[in-house]
């Protein structure tokens, strides 16, 4: 019997192991002067600074912002206060970014009030755990342009379906 004390320890140790290679464990990062300027612009409500913050590959989303397209009002900033949009989660600060790549050229940034980004992880499900979309989190597009990551989408991602994962 207690020959087998050192296996059932080297099994529990490997066992461990195996299971935290198996949990991915997800860190926020802060937000960068860039996304802090974007995110107030979202904030003050101010679409045209938000225009002028998305890469030219935003162009179009960019033009229908400034022309106050009332699809791409309501998901950013709601047409009342709390209501789910961006500007409902980029206003329960202090935020917490997860970015997701999406090539060399690209990355979804989901974007939670960090105390609801907390709540949602769950150790027994794997992946990021979003929740609601304009309540827990907000989804931002960002492409590399001239070597800085741009906007290009005015995180309308936010409302679309997330692809598997896996």
């Amino acid at each position: 019997m207690t020959a087998c004390l050192p296996r059932l320890g080297a099994i529990a140790v490997l066992a461990a192991l195996a299971s935290a290679c198996t949990t991915q464990s997800l860190a926020c990062r802060d937000a960068d002067a860039a996304e802090r300027s974007l995110f107030a612009a979202i904030v003050a409500h101010d679409q045209n600074r938000v225009a002028s913050l998305m890469a030219a590959e935003g162009r179009e989303t960019a033009n229908r912002l400034r022309a106050l397209d009332p699809e791409i009002q309501a998901q950013l900033f709601g047409t009342r206060m709390g209501d789910r949009s961006v500007r409902t989660v980029m206003m329960r600060p202090p935020l917490c970014l997860i970015d997701e790549p999406q090539g060399s050229n690209a990355r979804v940034t989901y974007v939670f009030p960090a105390g609801r980004f907390d709540a949602l992880q769950n150790p027994g499900m794997t992946g990021l755990q979003t929740g609601e979309p304009g309540y827990d989190h907000a989804a931002c597009r960002f492409v590399m342009e001239n070597g800085q990551w741009r906007l290009a989408d005015a995180c309308l991602t936010t409302f679309r379906p997330r692809p598997a994962v896996g």
